[in-house]
């Protein structure tokens, strides 16, 4: 079984453009069901400071493999 924190240690890499993301900060679970709705990858903005207005959201549907060192997600519409 895949912890938090094992997903946060993970690099996440965009399927279409093979850039790097960032890594996971948050989660979004439906703790009625248990299962993660949408992970939150925040984005460096000016002076690579981290900004919470910059934060990508992607929806669990398009995370498309969790490998040993990657989360491999395709962020955009198509899927």
């Amino acid at each position: 079984m895949l912890k938090n924190f094992d997903l946060r240690q993970k690099r996440v890499i965009d399927v279409d453009t093979a850039e790097a993301v960032g890594f996971i900060r948050d989660m979004d679970i439906d703790f009625e069901t248990g299962k993660i709705r949408s992970v939150t990858i925040p984005q460096k903005g000016i002076l690579g400071i981290l900004s919470p207005s910059k934060n990508v959201t992607v929806p669990w549907e398009r995370v498309v493999a969790i490998g040993s060192e990657f989360v491999i997600v395709k962020r955009s519409e198509e899927i």
